[in-house]
């Protein structure tokens, strides 16, 4: 979940939305939208009516990143700062940093990163290495794109286009969102977006926008603004098959919506239970 902008206008790039099947997440998207982070999303069909919804669909006020801005209140965090290694002593764990620096020792320590990463940094504990290597995951290529005027048809949402595009989204369809123009989202199919992971962004903007153009027949448009970036680590095909991994001898976890999925309610569970597991280790 991820929200960006160009130019002044926000393009929620990742996740385009979120449900809730479970009481616990229900329970956490009901506070979301008491405290306006979240409103329901019902975008329309060309004929003006609701695109028909299994279960609702929520999205983040005024982005997708506001869904998870609520649980970093009160809590300190460092970014920009990629740890290398994990070591283990007498009296816990220690963070060692790229730039050979460290911090600790850690009573515990919860690793929430894409699979890959996690591997690299817990894969001295069997227990948890060895469940990862079963995890796939493939890439997703998104273009934005921000048009001066509105250009789209009158339908919101588009998926499953062609072998090339999996998405189109009219953005600023979205609750809270600017209404002039049209802000488009466009996610490229998993198989595209392989074969095209080291194209440069500019050349996959330019081709993804011409076969938007193409399947949706909208006339010859420069737009005012376009990007594109790479999910390297986009969508789940194979997950763990466990709601989270943790060694209560060694007191470390992994947790992600690959431990299960590929929901963000996935991802919310496997750190919910993650983290009562640690506490209850700690006890």
């Amino acid at each position: 979940m991820a929200t960006t902008r160009l130019g002044l206008a926000p393009f929620d790039h990742g996740a385009q939305y979120i449900t809730a099947r479970g009481q616990a997440f229900k329970s956490y998207l009901d506070e979301l939208v008491a405290s306006a982070y979240a409103r329901r999303w019902t975008p329309k069909m060309a004929d003006g009516s609701d695109i028909k919804q299994m279960t609702p669909w929520f999205v983040g006020t005024p982005g997708m990143s506001s869904i998870i801005r609520p649980l970093a209140e009160g809590v300190r965090i460092a970014t920009e700062r990629r740890v290398h290694s994990l070591e283990t002593g007498e009296k816990g764990w220690t963070l060692v940093f790229e730039d050979e620096s460290s911090i600790g020792p850690y009573h515990a320590v919860a690793i929430a990163t894409p699979p890959a990463d996690a591997k690299l940094l817990a894969g001295r504990v069997d227990v948890i290495a060895e469940p990862l290597e079963k995890v796939r995951i493939s890439p997703c290529w998104a273009v934005l794109v921000r048009l001066e005027d509105k250009l789209l048809p009158a339908q919101d949402v588009f998926s499953d286009m062609n072998e090339v595009i999996r998405w189109i989204a009219r953005n600023n369809a979205k609750p809270s969102r600017p209404s002039r123009g049209d802000h488009v989202v466009i996610h490229a199919s998993p198989g595209w977006s392989r074969e095209t992971e080291d194209v440069e962004s500019e050349t996959i903007a330019d081709e993804l926008w011409s076969e938007a153009s193409n399947v949706l027949s909208l006339p010859p448009t420069r737009p005012a603004q376009m990007s594109a970036f790479l999910w390297r680590q986009g969508l789940v095909d194979q997950p763990v098959g466990e709601t989270f991994l943790y060694s209560s001898a060694h007191r470390l976890g992994v947790a992600g919506d690959w431990c299960f999925g590929r929901l963000a309610e996935h991802a919310f569970e496997s750190g919910l239970r993650l983290g009562k597991a640690i506490a209850q280790s700690l006890e």
